[in-house]
């Protein structure tokens, strides 16, 4: 079973990693901007972390036979510091990256202006560009955040089939759905988001349709091998062969095939 894990954070996991990744069947990952932890300080230290994310890491990622594809952006925990602005103004080189496929992530944390002034600097750059946009779903007041977001992106007249909306649960997979031809993204998550068991339910209830899903492993109690193990649990629960594939490969290599940076083989 060949499978693309489309939101990952590879900078916080280990090379080990990436071996168990390669060995079960996952070929390609997709890296987006990312938070490490705390605060980053300066600008400067954005434009550090968009250089080894478009340099070093993708090589890294090929010693294992790992594709490595990221999209970049000020994400949205960071979106309401000081320094978000200018370091969104110093972004836009690292995006032409070859490896590059896009602005996310972005969205709402705390749901506050301050933060969808930042997202919505980075979406219109995307849609004057042609580029993909991946968004984060707030884990706190997930339905309201998502609903704002969606508002958003309908006022601005974005493109929806560019668009991947991320970290859907239950309560808001039907609004992401309904937004255009948005892509539908979850993450399976030890305590924090989904489980195997809950991502199979939701599958059996709407559909394989846009729909992927993803570990968003990091630096958290989080898990690189969270696919293929659903996976595992979608055989078991009858799911066919065309259906998984359709999830785990088919679904992201259509969204991400949209960049023209896109080389995954089919």
């Amino acid at each position: 079973m060949k499978i693309i894990d489309p939101h990952v954070h590879m900078y916080s996991r280990t090379v080990d990693d990436y071996q168990k990744m390669a060995a079960n069947g996952i070929q390609c990952v997709i890296e987006p901007g990312f938070w490490l932890g705390s605060d980053r300080q300066y600008p400067e230290s954005c434009w550090d972390y968009f250089n080894h994310m478009t340099t070093f890491e993708p090589n890294r990622a090929k010693k294992f036979n790992v594709a490595h594809y990221v999209f970049l952006a000020v994400n949205p925990k960071e979106a309401r510091n000081a320094i978000a602005g200018k370091a969104v103004d110093g972004m836009w080189k690292y995006v032409d990256a070859p490896n590059c496929l896009g602005i996310g992530e972005v969205g709402f944390d705390l749901i506050t202006d301050a933060e969808e002034d930042i997202m919505k600097r980075q979406m219109d750059w995307a849609e004057k560009h042609n580029q993909l946009i991946l968004i984060h779903t707030p884990h706190v007041k997930k339905p309201q955040g998502t609903e704002r977001t969606i508002k958003v992106i309908e006022k601005m007249g974005l493109t929806t089939k560019r668009i991947l909306i991320d970290h859907n649960t239950e309560e808001t997979i039907e609004m992401s759905l309904a937004c255009g031809q948005v892509t539908c993204g979850f993450t399976i998550y030890p305590i924090t988001k989904m489980s195997p068991p809950r991502m199979v339910a939701v599958l059996k209830k709407h559909g394989t349709d846009r729909m992927v899903m993803n570990s968003a492993a990091d630096w958290g109690i989080s898990d690189p091998l969270a696919v293929p193990k659903t996976v595992d649990l979608m055989w078991s629960e009858g799911f066919s062969e065309a259906e998984i594939q359709k999830v785990v490969w088919d679904n992201p290599h259509k969204f991400f095939g949209q960049s023209p940076k896109w080389k995954l083989e089919k």
